[in-house]
């Protein structure tokens, strides 16, 4: 017990002031609260700070510390000589099951010693490695040793509600920042888009995602390896409304377009090609009806082949079937839906997602009630299925599409720009519609123009605003008719116009404290008015300043004004050396 100032809260406040303190590096969490019949004591670390920011009072209270694991230490103490002892650093990082530890050059005879006794004193520990070295090169990863347990170097990871999978060798990732990603996800407003710059393994993404109302996160993360663990990781906690693009942040955002809009073609080879040769990150296959049935084992051998070569792959559900085009909102769908489970089945095999027409429109009846029934026939699909809006019915305007939606529970959506010219002929109202959907479902978009003469015109010669447009879109192709799909220019021509367009975000989150000053220009382009940034540093406690330098410099640079929110200690590096997150806000 120790005398502890602590501010006096009732209890319906407590967890609104800790996460306020939290915020402002302010929470003494070396110590347990204490609570009497009305109210809780909470313990802070700066009386005059707290009282700038609370009206509560104040008070010194006789508070438990929080025990340390000191069993180590004491199982040690028979084994190992009294320099040994004071060379031991009982300390250690802990991801899943996997304990890291730091050995001195003394203590390395010992180490298998240590490893093996660490093991013996808590159960929950199944591995034990030693760092080799420090963290170097581009991907910032450090090597390590097995010393004892199961040889392994993966583990599986839980912290704020999500799992994460990871070679803890190959991949950069702090389980000591588990605080600071609640720290952020705790200021992320509704509706965000989130860019982190080097999300590793997808710790940020992921905890982002699972735990806020974020419209859309995208990550980047130039080691491959962690960015395989992220897409791994995205699918492990089953989230839908996150990107990960492998690259360096500083090319990535100067054409972040080219990694999230793709190209489309049929499984034909010439088609293909065509396409291939631009380097798109995603490709949606169109498909025809004989591509689900005589021809599927062709088309799998084309899902794993661009796969292979790290492209992201989508489909889109033949148009017609037996001939005729369908519609879901009718009474007799049985082989429809056998159709659209065999294209469900193919999406679960290999990971992917499909665009779905729910309705087709063309001289059909269709009923509302009947659709809805029939869309939770899929719902076992749902994960892997967009459902694109059409230009007239049932499933055209936003206020039927949600409504529809809502009532089946469907996740996902494709918005179809030239759809929704033909159906509004407004821009206000188009935008209004995309914002809608996005504020419901999660999103993919089909990028193309509309002229009033060619269905899916090329983009910049309809009367389609994109300037509108972009802002919102957060992966999708461009859906373009050009007139000889052998050497399809139109849909070229636009795949280049949007990839050279630069992407905006609502927060920005650089967490490579080593090196993120390189990155800040990059992370100004991708700014607005109202951004706020994260950028993380590691520096001496009486040299906090020289964070505040370097973002002045780069402002300056980009004719940016700034304000900064607050500086906060992340965790100690070493003595006197903090990891440090500095706040801002672009104004």
């Amino acid at each position: 017990m120790a005398k502890i100032p602590a501010i006096r809260v009732p209890f319906r406040d407590i967890q609104k002031v800790k996460k306020k303190l939290i915020l402002n590096s302010l929470f003494n969490n070396s110590y347990e609260l204490l609570k009497t019949k009305a109210n809780a004591f909470i313990p802070i670390k700066s009386r005059s700070r707290v009282k700038r920011i609370f009206r509560y009072p104040i008070f010194e209270k006789e508070l438990k510390k929080i025990k340390t694991d000191t069993g180590l230490r004491d199982a040690l103490s028979s084994k190992l000589t009294r320099e040994e002892m004071n060379s031991l650093k009982t300390a250690y990082d802990i991801v899943g099951n996997i304990a890291i530890l730091e050995i001195d050059e003394i203590l390395r005879p010992r180490a298998r010693l240590i490893a093996e006794t660490l093991l013996k004193s808590n159960s929950a520990i199944k591995t034990v490695l030693k760092k080799e070295g420090a963290h170097a090169g581009e991907c910032r990863t450090q090597g390590m040793k097995w010393l004892a347990g199961i040889k392994t170097k993966e583990a599986l990871h839980r912290e704020n509600n999500v799992s994460l999978k990871l070679d803890v060798e190959k991949v950069y990732f702090s389980p000591r920042l588990a605080t600071e990603r609640k720290r952020i996800m705790q200021q992320v407003k509704e509706g965000e888009d989130i860019l982190v710059m080097f999300s590793g393994c997808g710790p940020y993404p992921c905890v982002l995602s699972k735990n806020t109302k974020a419209r859309h996160i995208f990550g980047i993360e130039i080691n491959p390896i962690g960015h395989k663990y992220g897409m791994e990781n995205i699918r492990l906690n089953k989230l839908h409304n996150v990107t990960l693009i492998n690259g360096d942040a500083r090319k990535v955002v100067k054409k972040i377009f080219h990694y999230i809009v793709g190209l489309k073609s049929s499984d034909k080879e010439y088609e293909m090609h065509t396409r291939l040769i631009h380097h798109p990150v995603i490709m949606e296959i169109h498909l025809f009806e004989d591509d689900l049935y005589k021809n599927k084992p062709k088309l799998e051998k084309t899902i794993r082949e661009l796969q292979e070569k790290g492209i992201h792959v989508k489909l889109h559900m033949p148009f017609k079937h037996n001939g005729k085009p369908f519609s879901l909102g009718q009474k007799n769908v049985r082989e429809e839906l056998k159709m659209l489970k065999i294209l469900g089945e193919l999406c679960r095999k290999y990971n992917l997602k499909a665009v779905v027409h729910p309705t087709q429109q063309v001289g059909i009846a269709e009923d509302e009630d009947m659709l809805v029934e029939n869309l939770k026939k899929l719902k076992k699909y749902y994960d892997f299925f967009y459902f694109e809006n059409v230009t007239h019915g049932i499933f055209s305007k936003a206020n039927d599409i949600v409504r529809v939606g809502e009532k089946a529970g469907l996740k996902n959506m494709t918005i179809d720009t030239c759809h929704l010219f033909i159906v509004y002929q407004n821009m206000d109202k188009i935008e209004r519609h995309i914002k809608k959907i996005r504020k419901h479902f999660n999103t993919y978009f089909h990028l193309n123009d509309h002229d009033y003469k060619t269905h899916s015109c090329e983009i910049g010669k309809g009367y389609i605003d994109f300037n509108r447009i972009l802002p919102y879109v957060n992966i999708g192709v461009t859906e373009v008719c050009s007139k000889d799909e052998r050497h399809p220019v139109e849909m070229i021509n636009s795949f280049i116009k949007v990839e050279h367009r630069l992407r905006k975000f609502d927060r920005i989150l650089m967490p490579l404290p080593k090196s993120a000053e390189e990155f800040l220009p990059s992370a100004l382009l991708a700014a607005k008015k109202g951004t706020i940034i994260h950028f993380y540093d590691f520096l001496h406690e009486d040299e906090f300043k020289t964070a505040h330098d370097k973002i002045t410099d780069a402002c300056r640079k980009a004719n940016l004004k700034f304000r900064i929110l607050r500086t906060v200690k992340c965790g100690q590096h070493a003595p006197h050396i903090f990891r440090i997150c500095v706040d801002l806000k672009i104004l």
